[in-house]
């Protein structure tokens, strides 16, 4: 039996992810210096600066991949730069597109002051800022139907790649499909 596409060992596998992410990223966003009260509604919560919100954000910038027809794609970086021999830039026409561009450069800042500072919970704040410039710009911008569709795509690859590798940073995994 399949849900959504899932096979039962896939759903397993991201009930796995999810609630461990969960637990452990809910534990990081708090200043560790700070106390803070244990609850699982909280850390379930599908909004707001949780590893749910997180994933399921991760999970739409992968989703826009598929319906742009790279779905079976394991690098769709390297697709689109195949279909762009000229080369690919991200064009950052509208504000929102601005807005996310400019967090995505703020990464390497912010892996460095974690690691200098030991505090985990300052990539948590990079991350949740970054999917809620994401979702602004998902909702704002038309992606696959634009006339610069490739370089939008490409915006959302790279915010993909940076989120994945933030929450790796954490200890946190990802899924693909929910």
């Amino acid at each position: 039996e399949t849900y959504e596409g899932l096979t039962e060992e896939e759903l397993r596998s991201n009930a796995q992810v999810i609630g461990y992410g969960a637990v452990k990223y809910f534990d990081l966003r708090q200043n560790r210096v700070s106390d803070y009260r244990f609850d699982y509604d909280a850390m379930l919560n599908l909004e707001g600066n949780t590893a749910v919100h997180l994933i399921y954000a991760y999970v739409r910038m992968r989703s826009v991949a598929r319906k742009a027809g790279l779905a079976q794609s394991e690098d769709v970086l390297s697709d689109l730069l195949k279909a762009h021999p000229e080369g690919l830039a991200v064009a950052l026409a509208e504000e929102a597109e601005w807005t996310l561009g400019l967090h995505l450069m703020r990464f390497s800042g912010t892996v460095e002051r974690m690691t200098e500072e030991l505090y985990p919970n300052h990539m948590a704040d990079f991350l949740y800022q970054l999917v809620t410039k994401f979702n602004d710009f998902y909702t704002k911008v038309r992606i696959i139907d634009a006339e610069d569709r490739d370089s939008k795509l490409l915006l959302c690859e790279a915010t993909a790649k940076i989120l994945k590798e933030g929450l790796r940073l954490l200890g946190i995994g990802v899924v693909e499909k929910l």
